[in-house]
């Protein structure tokens, strides 16, 4: 991988340098990452890419493409059962890091791949609806039930 293919993978992948050098580059040595320069060098090709940060951001980005072609299957299999569009698929769009960890054992990393694959469903298919998190509103409508990812898409589709 060179530095260039580095920095289109991670702009596709929705991470700025600083998550990237923090996430991306984690490690069972290096649990905090790297420093947002060292990312940087790699970018910049004054420094290696190291192995280890070429097999995390290709493993990555497989899970994109491939939460990307099941998501726009089951669309596609939604279009047909219906014998034609639905009028709107909801999709739930994270603003913050914070809103995405309010699930419990969601992994910080993913929200970034979540908001990459939310934004590439917007523009495979017009009747994909981005609803925003708020957090306020979704406890309210929530009423004391158990919070989980089935209650959070119907409260999209709701909004």
């Amino acid at each position: 991988m060179n530095p260039t293919e580095l920095k289109a993978l991670r702009q596709l992948l929705f991470f700025p340098e600083q998550d990237a050098a923090r996430l991306i580059a984690a490690t069972s040595s290096q649990p905090q990452g790297v420093a947002e320069d060292t990312w940087l060098q790699w970018e910049s090709g004054t420094q290696p890419i190291p192995a280890a940060v070429i097999s995390r951001i290709k493993e990555l980005n497989d899970w994109r493409a491939d939460v990307l072609a099941a998501t726009a299957d089951n669309i596609r299999i939604q279009i047909t059962e219906k014998s034609g569009q639905p009028d709107s698929i909801f999709v739930i769009w994270y603003d913050t890091l914070e809103d995405w960890l309010s699930l419990p054992d969601r992994d910080p990393v993913m929200w970034h791949l979540q908001q990459s694959v939310c934004a590439g469903l917007k523009g495979m298919y017009s009747i994909v609806k981005l609803v925003r998190f708020d957090a306020t509103a979704y406890r309210a409508w929530l009423g004391g039930r158990e919070d989980g990812e089935a209650l959070r898409a119907e409260w999209a589709s709701t909004v």
